[in-house]
């Protein structure tokens, strides 16, 4: 979701910070605490059911339901609140690890703690939903209107009910009327539109997300829906934005959610037509704007106006190192390209303003690599790797260099296999390519294929690194396979496609094949403006 949190970026007009490690450390100090505490005190039954809502804030599922049951055991009878939410906390728990019957018997057992409380009740009908009872889920929900008849919530859970009964008509005047009893509020709108999903009704889905953007204020919520939509609806979301920015053309946020959305996926041709129109109208003028605007031109190989676009980023914004970067690459493939002087100036411009800047250190690497100053490269691939340790990309460099180039098979291991201990999350984690580094090319082959099995097709980037992979390993025919299922999918990265040889992901091996030039030749689309 790179280009989502670019968008909220831009609609904020503040800059990202990431916050995620100073989290981590805050959670690993609560966690030592908690840990500490009850290693003393093993009968606090009080901390250790705080331990288990952390945890299961945590996503610790297992051991969640490990703390909560020992707080169930421990606590006296009087405790009757702090049972009371154990018992919840735990069947909420076997919900997640979907353990039903389990779920329903701590539900039952908390309404005879509170037989008046209705979040059991609530719990139990979306149990039943759960199970397929849907006269005891309407049961449940209508309980709870009729003590709170302006509960929004249980609304949108009878119209799950009623669409899951066939009553589509009634599904839609319940969420409707949630909308009309709470206009300003943005969970209706994004009720409505998961019912109309669940209808099918994808692009009435859309226009619910866009009522909610731009009726309410939703903190992003229906810009990450609309995203995680697209992933396996994508012509919809597209088509609804169409008509949003038609109705709307002075409304620039409907042109740069679809341009962030087409870049989500590759689709460099259409971002770059809604990126124009927002620069062209002065609708929004934002050094991420024209910093992807600048991407997209040279993605599509037009590098001079390209160079232009990266100038107006750095000039709305000097202190980001990502402009420098961008408009390094630019400069390397300019007129008749290999412009090293003037890449390299760029980017130790970029490193002035952050020396530990990890993109930055990967693409002066880079640079040296391709004027093949290998031993000066490597420093800064491992200065890379200090700046992140968790970056698979500086790994593999640092790796490809000691091996091919420096001749230093252990220290090339070393890193391969710890590419390997690092999460594998998606296509680019790269655990593929390190196997294959390793010797171990069936391994490598599964791996591509699980992720493709996994992945979302749209946009074709899983099949691009796919191809890239079996290029490497000179597995020539599949790899042209999977560059064919790249382009089916809109892979619009004609630099990437055609150009790009930079270790380590690349598919520059299969540009020499006769079917390599029959696929751009039918792929033509993918690579314009539209």
């Amino acid at each position: 979701m790179k280009h989502l949190l670019v968008l909220v970026v831009a609609l904020a007009s503040a800059s990202f910070c990431a916050m995620a490690q100073t989290g981590d450390k805050i959670n690993e100090a609560v966690m030592r605490v908690y840990d500490e505490h009850i290693a003393k005190n093993p009968g606090d039954y009080q901390t250790i059911f705080m331990r288990a809502n952390q945890n299961f804030y945590n996503g610790n599922y297992d051991a969640a339901i490990v703390d909560v049951t020992t707080t169930i055991r421990l606590a006296p009878e009087k405790e009757k609140e702090l049972l009371f939410d154990a018992y919840m906390l735990r069947a909420r728990l076997y919900e997640l690890k979907g353990n039903y019957e389990a779920e329903g018997a701590d539900i039952d057992k908390a309404s005879q703690i509170n037989p008046t409380s209705l979040a059991w009740v609530d719990m139990k009908g979306k149990w039943a939903y759960a199970k397929g009872d849907y006269d005891l889920a309407k049961q449940q929900f209508n309980t709870i209107l009729q003590q709170q008849p302006r509960n929004y919530d249980a609304m949108y859970c009878l119209g799950c009910v009623a669409a899951k009964q066939g009553n589509d008509e009634e599904a839609m005047q319940w969420v409707n009327s949630a909308i009309q009893l709470f206009p300003a509020e943005p969970q209706v709108y994004l009720n409505r539109a998961k019912l109309q999903e669940m209808q099918g009704k994808y692009e009435d889905a859309c226009e619910t997300y866009l009522i909610a953007m731009s009726a309410t204020n939703d903190r992003g919520a229906s810009i990450e829906q609309l995203f995680r939509l697209a992933d396996n609806h994508y012509d919809d979301v597209m088509y609804a934005l169409k008509r949003a920015s038609d109705d709307n053309p002075r409304v620039g946020i409907f042109y740069r959610v679809r341009s962030a959305i087409a870049l989500n996926y590759h689709h460099y041709g259409q971002a770059l037509r809604d990126l124009k129109y927002i620069t062209d109208n002065n609708l929004f003028e934002y050094s991420t704007i024209y910093n992807d605007e600048a991407n997209c031109l040279f993605q599509l190989g037009d590098y001079d106006q390209a160079y232009t676009y990266a100038n107006k980023a750095i000039a709305a914004d000097a202190t980001n190192p990502d402009g420098y970067i961008l408009r390094s690459k630019i400069e390397l493939r300019q007129g008749k390209g290999n412009n090293y002087a003037a890449a390299m100036k760029s980017i130790d411009q970029a490193l002035v303003l952050d020396p530990n800047c990890a993109p930055a250190l990967m693409a002066k690497a880079r640079l040296l690599i391709a004027q093949k100053k290998y031993k000066d490269a490597l420093p800064v691939v491992a200065k890379a790797v200090d700046a992140d340790a968790s970056n698979p990309e500086a790994l593999m460099l640092r790796g490809w260099l000691n091996k091919y180039q420096l001749k230093s098979d252990a220290a090339a291991k070393a890193d391969f296999e710890r590419v390997l201990a690092l999460p594998d999350n998606d296509i680019t984690s790269l655990r593929g390519f390190a196997l294959h580094e390793l010797g171990r090319d069936a391994e490598a082959t599964q791996w591509a294929e699980g992720k493709i099995a996994q992945a979302v097709p749209t946009g074709g980037e899983v099949y691009y690194y796919a191809a890239a992979l079996q290029a490497a390993m000179g597995n020539k025919a599949q790899g042209l396979k999977y560059l064919e299922s790249c382009l089916a999918n809109g892979y619009g990265a004609l630099y990437d496609v055609k150009l790009n040889d930079d270790p380590y992901v690349n598919i520059a091996p299969l540009r020499s094949e006769p079917a390599f030039k029959m696929l751009l030749d039918q792929s033509q689309l993918n690579f314009q403006e539209r």
